[in-house]
This record gives C-alpha cells, structure tokens and sequence, in this order.
C-alpha cells in the first residue's frame, strides 16, 4: 500500500472544501440481508426499477433515482447483466450531485453481496459511476462528498477493515505517507480489494499534499 501519485481528476478539490471537517467520512455498513435494506424504494411505478426492485438505469428509473436519491445494485449473484438494468452493453453512466442552490443532494449509494455480515456495503455518496463492460456490469464507484484529514480517513478505514476483509501494515502506511510528505509530493491509500462481504470493496484516499484526503470506494462482483 505504498502512496502514488494522484490522479489528474484530484486537483478538482478546491480550498474551501479541504477546510471543512468531514463528519462521518467512512462507509456505514447496512444489514443488506433480512433487515430490508435494499427493498424497493417508495411507491416506484413500473419501469422505475427492475422486475426484483434494483434501480433501473433506463430513462424512467433515471428520473425516480433524481427524486429518491437512492441506488440499489444486487451484486448477490453475480454476473450482472447490464442490459437488465437499462445500462448500455459497454461505457461508464455517471450520476452526478444535484446542485440545488440552498443545498447539494447526494446519493445513498447500496451494493448487495452475497457473504458476511453486512452481507454489502452502504454508504452517502456525492458522485457515482457503473462501469459496464461486454453486456455486465463491472464496477460501481462511490466519491464521499468532500475531504478529511489523514489521520481521520485512516482511522475509518482501519475500523472497517475487519468488516471488509482488508489487511494492511499500519507501519508502512506511516513511513510511505511521511516520505511523500517530506518530498512534497500527493500520494494515495488503498485498502483492499477484499471480498469478506460477498463483494470486491476497495477504499482508496487521494491524499493532498496539505494532508487532506477524498475518499472513493470500487465496488466489484466477485
């Protein structure tokens, strides 16, 4: 888990929001399995979401997630057919935060597996993408909204690694980010991928040479 160097896209994160303290900047895992967690949404009207009440993709289930701001994804049993959840065949979808002037609206973004407890991931999500390729669905990403510093986003990232099965060396986490550090350089953690809860979970930080850090976590059928 040696820091890198960031990508391009990470020098969007203007001063103004590294400045803000991110409260509960980590994932809170959800009960996919038994608590009803993944149902469907309120009252969707045929072709809102799938014949098993996942989010559609189509145009009407694009509309529904707009006004919910709720995306369910079964990664259960997978392979997951793309066509099935209105999604095209090969490419990226995009579901941007509403921007609604008093206030941004963001996503609750679930993910299903099929293992451990929680048995999936739960989390807010300001921004999230579904790969797809060769007619399934290869990957779902969720950006937390904002930036935190180091210290808090590793620590929970350290907390939700028994829950998903990631390993990591504390130690070297600190020798590479203060070598970056001293080298004035941006750099990034990466946790995972593990699969404990039915799903490939990877969480990466995109570390700022300030010390604050965005979030994002990939989400693959394993």
């Amino acid at each position: 888990m040696s820091p890198k160097r960031r990508p391009a896209w990470v020098g969007w994160i203007p001063a103004a929001i590294l400045a803000v303290v991110i409260v509960g900047v980590g994932v809170t895992a959800a009960v996919l399995i038994g608590n009803g967690l993944g149902g469907p949404a309120p009252k969707p009207t045929a072709g809102q979401v799938t014949e098993l009440n996942w989010s559609s993709f189509t145009e009407e289930g694009l509309e529904y997630i707009a006004t919910d701001r709720q995306v369910r994804i079964d990664f259960a049993n997978p392979p997951v057919d793309a066509a099935a959840l209105g999604l095209p065949a090969d490419g990226t979808l995009a579901l941007e935060p509403i921007d609604n002037l008093d206030t941004v609206l963001e996503y609750d973004l679930i993910v299903s597996g099929a293992g451990e407890y929680p048995g999936g991931i739960r989390f807010t999500a300001a921004r999230v993408e579904i790969d797809t390729a060769g007619g399934l669905v290869t990957a779902v990403r969720g950006e937390v909204a904002g930036a935190a510093p180091f210290r808090d986003v590793l620590a929970q990232l350290e907390g939700d690694a028994s829950t998903y099965g990631w390993v990591y060396d504390r130690g070297q986490i600190f020798a590479d980010v203060e070598a970056a550090t001293r080298a004035g350089e941006a750099y990034q953690l990466v946790f995972g991928p593990a699969d404990r809860v039915g799903l490939n979970v990877q969480a990466t930080a995109f570390c700022e040479t300030n010390g604050f850090c965005a979030l994002t976590y990939e989400m693959t059928p394993r």
